[in-house]
């Protein structure tokens, strides 16, 4: 109910407001996607058919079947091919001159299928969530926050429902934040029905999120910043994550460096430990080289920490090649990574790298043509892609484009490999200066070799996306659009 509240204020104030405010800007994103799926679907033969004694056999097909419940062998195989058509509506409101430094801001989105079946797309019966929704007061003593909203510093990107104050003076910058926390990219409390619908064990109570950060510019060329942040369930039960992140970042004649640190307070590990040396790219030649510690995170709440993620020291480097007319760009990138001890009693590979190369070429004014080669070996699983693309650009508002690709996979701890051959087409038109058209379409086939029966993915894809504006321009002093 108090996220509730703190939203319905955030919308309320932009609505009611909207008349005598100096200004509303409103944008919209509409998108239409079309997309195949060949759900997985449960399927049997005699096991008297089937060669063999153990619990599990391999089918004539290759294909791996359970045969010890019963007289049956089940397996599950691609079912038949179903088109759905989910739809997206994004909306943003920006209201502002609704008193001396007084603004609101929010972000809904609206989701819904145009299809009907048994096959439902991830959330498309989730409605409504509102994304981003404050009031927001910037006044001489500061900025001051209140609703949902998110901060982004050393830690990632959190979102959390609640409050905020900002202060700038100087050379420094002090924040202080705290509210109920929600997961990013789902907006939703860790205690939420949507991940006990598919964990068996999510949190007990919602999460209660505090924390500050600062930063501080000492020369126009170096830069300190820092953040503390700590989660507890509401009920100050439990402690579900404690950590802080230093970063640091120097600019010394044609190089910069760059430092990271980030600590599990909780644990007592270093989660990540991250140096970069980088050339500036005003030359034709640009060089980076990082070197970096990293251990995975998991909050103190899920049981997926208690499984010890194993972490890992890597290595890696980019070399960039820009024409002086910029034209056409180069780079080269690779990278290799020693991962530690698992303890699992297992003789698994304790190492990986990864490489590739990119360019990109305009030899004339409306054409544009690119391509690109990943390959990345790791200790149970490797994969590799290939792009080509080529683009008209009819002018600044219109373009069209057409890309092949191709993906090669490796299955982890599997005997075959799995490839994927795409071709697509992709393109945009600005109708009015506020509205925009864009769409994109493309075949992707999917085979298995070297053995492996492989469930097939291919499909067709297609979407379609309306952009939009409607109202004043905050920095025209909100005149309305013309």
């Amino acid at each position: 109910m108090r996220v509730r509240s703190s939203i319905a204020i955030a919308l309320a104030t932009a609505f009611a407001t909207a008349v005598p405010a100096q200004g509303v800007r409103i944008s919209g994103v509409t998108s239409v996607q079309s997309i195949d799926v060949r759900p997985l679907v449960n399927d049997s033969v005699a096991a008297a058919t089937v060669s063999g004694t153990e619990a599990w056999r391999t089918l004539p097909s290759g294909i791996p079947a359970f045969c010890g419940v019963d007289e049956y062998c089940r397996w599950k195989r691609s079912g038949s091919r179903v088109n759905l058509v989910p739809v997206l509506q994004d909306l943003s409101v920006a209201a502002w001159g609704l008193g001396q430094g007084i603004s609101v801001q929010a972000q809904v989105r609206a989701r819904s299928q145009l299809t009907s079946g048994d096959i439902t797309w991830p959330r498309a019966d989730d409605h409504f969530d509102v994304l981003m929704a404050y009031v927001e007061a910037d006044r001489g003593i500061g900025r001051l926050r209140l609703g949902r909203q998110w901060t982004s510093s050393g830690l990632g990107v959190f979102d959390f429902d609640g409050l905020s104050f900002r202060r700038e003076q100087g050379h420094g910058m002090l924040e202080v934040f705290g509210g109920w926390s929600l997961l990013a990219g789902t907006d939703e409390r860790t205690n939420s029905a949507l991940f006990g619908a598919v964990d068996d064990l999510p949190a007990d109570d919602a999460g209660l999120l505090f924390g500050a950060r600062g930063r501080y510019r000492p020369t126009a060329n170096s830069s300190v910043a820092g953040v503390y942040q700590r989660t507890m369930a509401a009920n100050r039960s439990q402690l579900y994550s404690e950590r802080a992140a230093l970063d640091a970042s120097v600019r010394l004649g044609l190089a910069t460096l760059d430092a990271s640190l980030v600590n599990n307070i909780a644990s007592g590990e270093w989660e990540e430990v991250r140096l970069r040396a980088a050339t500036t790219s005003a030359r034709p030649w640009s060089l980076m080289a990082e070197a970096r510690r990293h251990l995975p995170f998991f909050e103190l709440w899920t049981i997926w920490g208690a499984f010890s993620p194993v972490g890992y020291d890597e290595a890696r480097t980019v070399l960039t090649y820009r024409a002086p007319r910029g034209s056409a760009t180069a780079g080269l990138h690779g990278g290799y990574r020693k991962y530690r001890e698992t303890d699992a009693g297992l003789d698994l590979r304790t190492n990986g790298w990864r490489a590739g190369a990119d360019v990109s070429w305009q030899p004339r004014a409306h054409w544009s043509a690119g391509a690109n080669y990943d390959v990345d070996v790791g200790f149970g699983a490797s994969s590799s892609d290939a792009t080509a693309s080529l683009r008209w650009l009819a002018s600044s508002d219109a373009f069209l484009g057409v890309q092949g690709s191709a993906l090669q996979n490796i299955y982890e701890f599997r005997v075959g490999t799995g490839r994927v051959v795409g071709l697509a087409a992709d393109g945009a038109i600005r109708l009015t200066p506020d509205v925009r058209l864009s769409f994109d379409a493309g075949l992707y086939r999917n085979t298995g070799s070297n053995g492996l029966a492989v469930t097939d993915w291919s499909q067709r894809r297609a979407s379609l996306r309306l952009e939009w504006t409607a109202g004043g321009d905050p920095g025209a002093r909100g005149r309305a659009t013309p």
